[in-house]
């Protein structure tokens, strides 16, 4: 089963999938797109435009696809009926310390 990663991605082998990156060129002052591993370092990536280490990279926003219902749909809220010990609650009031002498 091939999971979904959390950030855009490109297939690259039937279950490797690649993040796209996004960056800034301070030099042409031009927004591009990167196809990187994960491990590459990304201070050092150039400019697609011009050629340019000096780029900074964006956070980018992403969607995550998930199937099925959600959790809070799936689970009841629990009631102290549903409590196997119906009196566990009933803790007597907290007291200064002052009071036990």
């Amino acid at each position: 089963m091939i999971s979904t990663p959390l950030w855009p991605v490109v297939p690259i082998y039937k279950e490797t999938f690649m993040p796209l990156y996004e960056y800034f060129c301070e030099n042409c002052q031009m927004d591009f797109t990167l196809l990187q591993s994960t491990n590459t370092n990304k201070e050092e990536s150039e400019c697609s435009e011009c050629g340019s280490k000096n780029t900074r990279y964006k956070f980018s926003s992403f969607s995550a696809k998930i199937q099925g219902k959600p959790l809070a749909d799936l689970q009841k809220p629990v009631t102290l009926d549903d409590l196997p010990n119906k009196n566990g609650l009933k803790i007597p009031p907290a007291r200064h310390i002052s009071e036990y002498q």
